[in-house]
C-alpha cells in the first residue's frame, strides 16, 4: 500500500543537472536515500565553440568536456543530501541545434547533433528511457517538473505526464506522481504556472497542493539546499546571484497528480 506522497525517499526528475537542487533541494535534504534522474545531462565530448550559456560560466575553454565536468558537480551536490544520480545522457538543448556559424564552417557539428529542437521523437525517447527506471527504483513517489521556462523542461514535463497516466500493470507498481514548480523560473515566468497547470487539467489530471517537506529534528534544510546548489558552480555563475537567491528563498511547491476518472 502506498504511504503519504512525500513520506519517504523519492525520485525527482530533473530536466538539467541543477534543476532538482533548485526546485526540490529541501525535499531531497529531508529524504536521504532519494534518487535524482536527470534527462538532458549529455553533450559533445569536446565543445568548440562554446555556446552562450557555457561561455557565461567563465570556467570552460573551447574544447572542454563541459557536461563531463558538470556531472562531477552533480555528484558533489547529491552527496550533500545522500541522493543517487541517474543521468539519461540526452543532449542539452544548446548542443542539439548548433548556431548557423557551425553550419558554414563546421558541417560535422550539424551532422553530429542528436536531435533537432522541434523533433517530436525526442519526447518519445524520454518516455522510453524513464520507463525502466520507474519500474526498477524502489520508491513510492516520482516528483516531476511542471514544465516552466525552457523547452527541455516542457519536453520532460509532457513525457512525465504520459507516464503518470499509465495504470499499474505487471511489473509497474502503483506510484504517487507529484509535480514541482521549478525555481527560480516560477518567479521569472509566473504566467506559465497557470498555463502549465491548465495543460495538465486538459490531459485529465486534477492537482492537490501538498505541504512543503520538513526534516528530522535539528536538520537545517535551508543550509543543506544552499550547499547543494553551491556545488553547481558553473550553473550558479550563469544564473547569477539574484536568481539563485530567489531559488533559495522561495518556498518549494508540490502538487499531487490525480488522474480524473472521466479521462482514465
Amino acid at each position: 500500500m502506498l504511504g503519504e506522497p512525500l513520506s519517504g525517499p523519492v525520485a525527482v526528475v530533473s530536466p538539467h543537472l541543477d534543476d532538482a537542487a533548485l526546485g526540490c533541494g529541501r525535499l531531497l535534504a529531508s529524504r536521504p536515500g532519494s534518487h535524482v534522474v536527470t534527462v538532458f545531462s549529455g553533450g559533445p565530448a569536446r565543445v568548440d565553440p562554446l555556446p552562450d550559456w557555457d561561455r557565461q560560466a567563465g570556467t570552460f575553454a573551447p574544447g572542454d568536456d563541459v557536461m563531463g565536468r558538470r556531472a562531477g558537480e552533480d555528484d558533489a551536490a547529491l552527496a550533500v543530501v545522500g541522493a543517487s544520480a541517474h543521468r539519461l545522457g540526452l543532449w542539452d538543448e544548446q548542443y542539439r541545434e548548433p548556431p548557423l556559424s557551425h553550419a558554414r564552417w563546421r558541417p560535422w557539428a550539424v551532422r553530429a547533433r542528436q536531435a533537432r529542437l522541434d523533433d517530436p521523437r525526442l519526447e518519445d525517447e524520454v518516455v522510453a528511457m524513464l520507463t525502466p527506471l520507474v519500474e526498477a527504483l524502489a520508491v513510492g513517489t516520482w516528483v516531476v517538473p511542471l514544465g516552466l521556462w525552457h523547452g527541455d523542461h516542457q519536453k520532460t514535463a509532457r513525457a512525465c505526464a504520459r507516464l503518470a497516466r499509465r495504470p499499474p500493470d505487471g511489473p509497474w507498481p502503483a506510484r504517487h506522481w507529484v509535480v514541482y514548480e521549478e525555481l527560480p523560473y516560477r518567479f521569472d515566468v509566473p504566467d506559465q504556472v497557470g498555463q502549465a497547470t491548465a495543460a495538465l487539467a486538459g490531459q485529465g489530471f486534477s492537482l492537490q497542493a501538498l505541504q512543503a517537506p520538513t526534516g528530522a529534528p535539528g536538520a537545517d534544510l535551508d543550509a543543506l539546499k544552499a550547499a547543494m546548489v553551491a556545488a553547481y558552480r558553473s550553473q550558479v555563475a550563469c544564473l547569477g546571484p539574484d536568481r539563485v537567491g530567489r531559488a533559495l528563498a522561495g518556498p518549494e511547491r508540490y502538487h499531487l497528480l490525480h488522474p480524473r476518472a472521466d479521462r482514465a
